[in-house]
């Protein structure tokens, strides 16, 4: 064997080419390390080594990632240590037989690999294994790649592709794949061949324009959109059934594009959009009503003759329906004719004028009278009408009618008509407007006569208040004078109507009020706000006082509320007048009648004072002159003794007869004249000698009641006893000249705290309500009168047939 020269023994320049060599060799395989290393921990997949005996002797990161574990935790570990326990032996054979055939490489993908990381999950696993010698030893590297992610989303997947295979079939909405280039039906499912009504055999041989409706077709630009991606698809098109019928659909289309972007096919969904197309439809067609409507009711309200209202309501109905003829016919209340004076026509015949029920048919006539709108889409075939009536309505251009009877409880006031001049389907919201609108026309020709009527009584109320004296206005629940009169500007002193406020609230400013006893008196107890309370008042006497010109005047208010027909209040009315000078003329009056009582007062003192002088005089003088020449008659007598009657005997015995009456009419003449027993006895003996007097001489029972009188208050009536008396006295008298009665009842009482009553009561004929006292009778003036110059009142009570009552209250003094 050729043995190596020893170092010493090379010459110096051989060891230097050697040591040089060695550090290129160095370096090569520093570098090769290097650019290995990068690509180990560059590599998206796990890179193991092992050696021959199968220990893991070099490991990149994304294989300890794939582990969870770390690189150092892998180096020097077993490689079957990377399966699960159950595989283990069987991989060391497998290994152990892959490197005794020599084979450079193999991948194991497709069998049950299985990997186990190190917290003991286990997860699938794809593995490729190679070897190589190196220096004469064999390595294996083996690839390993997770496939957990991949498995689930290829589950996903297959699951995704399962769903959409189901949602498609079993979808109930409708689904269709189209060819882009020939437009055939690669699929549909159940709920498509459901919508068009063919089966699925027949529709994967069509293509997608046979569904179309006739003169319907896909815009080829949006189409165009759709296959280059520019745009999607959704459109409202028309779909024609097998059957025949057409159908409102919405298309919403999609593009399947290969991984080149080129288009595989398209992908449409159909929804069955005729019921929102007709409710879509109809919501138009009533929001088109709805202001049809109210354009309507802004031009009627403006109108206020009947006869205009029903023009234009026609007019506007003609044009709103494109009607050929509208017109509203009124009942001319007799039950047999009904008026068309103008309506609405266009391109046919005029109809105005005057007709008689008769002529419409029985049938026609008792649909009126029940209430029943009578439509007739087409006259020409209508069989329930007669050759001579379809001639009739051919005459007048009449294709289509409704006709509208328009009611008010059971009476046929009109009837409302919608022509057309050929035959016309009515739709049912149609008819509907036509009832609608014909009973606005009512409600408005009612609205605007009851307007007229409103405005000729205003004229009226306008004219009567005008012609009232006193102030007269009326006031609306918020305290608003609607209607006033001129005598109101004058009351409340303003120069004319257009001055005066109309608001209640605005006159504390103006004026200052102050009721009758002079206390101010708030708004609200002002006559308005009195009579919006509910409150009824008459003559309610005011001060009333401008602030700006301190006039001061008084005002006399009768006020009442107004109420509507549920007897909720809504107004007030109110009068008022001026009685500043009736005031002051009846305090002129007041203090002339006081003085007149005073008067009369005095007047009966002195009556009275002469009375008792005249009284003492004839009883003490002429009295006492009568008894003397009794007194001497009687004495004269005795002288003659007892002889034979002579003429003496009996002049003297006429003489004694004739004194004894003069006495006993002396006697009655000073108790008329003043009762003595009256100032010896009292007001109450008084009465019951007077009613003896009267019962005497007139034969009419008299009944005196003076129980409930007590002498303490007989006594405060002191002061009036002769007026009390005289009362009685003229009373009696009156019964005993007019009242035919068969009995009277006095009773003296003191029947209330400080007033003493007296009654004089009849069961006579009583006063005639028409009769009238003469005007030469003075009793019942003097009684009243006399009465009242003593500060009491006098009432007089009677009727036919039930007697007379003479009742006098009398103020008691206050007692000392």
């Amino acid at each position: 064997m050729r043995r190596r020269p020893h170092p010493a023994a090379l010459p110096m320049r051989f060891v230097r080419l050697r040591v040089a060599q060695r550090r290129v060799d160095r370096d090569n395989l520093m570098l090769r390390s290097g650019q290995l290393r990068g690509i180990l921990e560059t590599a998206s997949e796990g890179i193991v080594t092992a050696d021959a005996s199968q220990t893991i002797v070099m490991a990149n990161h994304a294989a300890a990632e794939i582990f969870r574990c770390r690189v150092e935790d892998l180096l020097g570990a077993p490689l079957s240590g990377l399966l699960p326990e159950r595989l283990r032996a069987r991989h060391v054979a497998e290994v152990a037989a892959f490197g005794a055939a020599e084979s450079k490489a193999r991948r194991m993908a497709g069998r049950a690999t299985v990997g186990l990381r190190r917290d003991g999950e286990e997860f699938p696993l794809d593995a490729g294994i190679s070897q190589v010698h190196v220096d004469g030893q064999r390595l294996y590297t083996v690839i390993l790649r997770d496939l957990t992610e991949a498995r689930r989303v290829a589950s996903a997947l297959r699951g995704s592709e399962q769903l959409l295979a189901a949602t498609f079939s079993a979808s109930s909405v409708a689904m269709v794949h189209i060819d882009p280039v020939t437009r055939r039906l690669l699929a549909v499912n159940d709920a498509f061949c459901a919508l068009c009504g063919y089966p699925q055999q027949e529709l994967l041989q069509m293509d997608v324009d046979r569904l179309n409706a006739p003169g319907d077709r896909a815009d080829p630009l949006e189409c165009a959109a759709l296959l280059q991606g520019r745009a999607g698809y959704r459109a409202q098109r028309r779909l024609l059934r097998r059957d025949g019928r057409v159908l409102w659909v919405e298309v919403s289309g999609s593009v399947v594009r290969d991984e080149d972007g080129r288009p595989l096919r398209v992908v449409g969904q159909l929804q069955d959009i005729t019921a929102r197309r007709a409710a879509e439809t109809a919501l138009r067609e009533r929001e088109a009503r709805q202001s049809f409507l109210v354009r309507l009711n802004d031009r009627l309200r403006k109108l206020d003759e009947p006869r205009a209202i029903a023009r234009e309501a026609s007019r506007l109905l003609g044009e709103f329906v494109d009607a050929s003829r509208v017109g509203y016919a009124e009942d001319d209340g007799n039950g047999e004719t009904i008026t068309l004076r103008l309506g609405y026509d266009r391109g046919v015949p005029g109809i105005e004028g005057r007709y008689r029920y008769a002529d419409y048919g029985e049938e026609l006539l008792r649909a009126f009278r029940e209430g029943r709108t009578v439509v007739r889409p087409d006259i020409a075939g209508d069989a329930t009408l007669s050759p001579a009536e379809k001639a009739a309505h051919a005459r007048l251009q009449l294709g289509a009618t409704v006709n509208v009877p328009v009611r008010k409880g059971t009476q046929l006031q009109a009837v409302f008509f919608v022509h057309a001049a050929t035959a016309r389907a009515w739709r049912a919201d149609e008819v509907a407007l036509f009832e609608d609108v014909a009973e606005r026309i009512r409600a408005d020709i009612e609205r605007a006569r009851a307007e007229a009527e409103v405005r000729a009584t205003k004229s009226k109320l306008e004219a009567a208040l005008e012609s009232i004296a006193d102030a007269v206005f009326l006031s609306d629940a918020q305290g608003i004078f609607l209607e006033f009169n001129a005598a109101f500007a004058t009351f409340h002193r303003f120069a004319g109507k257009a001055e005066c406020l109309c608001r209640l609230t605005d006159y504390p400013a103006l004026l200052e009020v102050r009721a009758a006893d002079g206390t101010p008196a708030p708004l609200e107890q002002w006559a308005v706000p009195r009579a919006l309370r509910g409150e009824i008042g008459r003559n309610v006497e005011f001060g009333l006082r401008r602030r700006d010109t301190g006039e001061f005047w008084t005002g006399s208010y009768s006020f009442a509320p107004i109420r509507d027909e549920r007897g909720h209040i809504v107004g007030a009315v109110v009068t008022a007048r001026d009685i500043s000078e009736t005031k002051r003329l009846h305090a002129e009056l007041q203090a002339s009648h006081a003085e007149l009582q005073q008067l009369i007062d005095a007047q009966d003192r002195v009556q009275e004072a002469e009375r008792l002088r005249i009284a003492r005089e004839l009883h003490d003088d002429l009295q006492q002159g009568l008894a003397a020449i009794l007194m001497e008659a009687a004495v004269l007598g005795q002288s003659l003794g007892d002889g034979a009657d002579s003429p003496t005997r009996r002049a003297l015995a006429s003489i004694g007869r004739l004194g004894e009456q003069l006495i006993a009419s002396t006697r009655r003449i000073v108790s008329d004249l003043r009762p003595q027993i009256l100032e010896d006895l009292g007001l109450a003996a008084a009465l019951e000698n007077l009613a003896a007097q009267f019962t005497q001489r007139s034969g009419i029972a008299c009944e005196v009641d003076t129980a409930a009188l007590r002498p303490a208050e007989e006594a405060q009536a002191a002061p009036a006893w002769a007026c009390l008396y005289r009362v009685a006295q003229e009373a009696l008298n009156n019964v005993g000249k007019h009242a035919q009665a068969r009995q009277v009842r006095i009773r003296l009482a003191c029947d209330a705290p400080q007033a003493l009553r007296l009654t004089v009561a009849d069961d006579g004929i009583g006063l005639p309500a028409e009769r009238r006292p003469a005007p030469n009778a003075f009793g019942l003036l003097g009684m009243r009168e006399r009465v009242r110059a003593v500060g009491g009142t006098l009432q007089l009570r009677s009727r036919p047939g039930e007697g007379t009552t003479v009742e006098v209250c009398l103020p008691l003094p206050a007692r000392s």
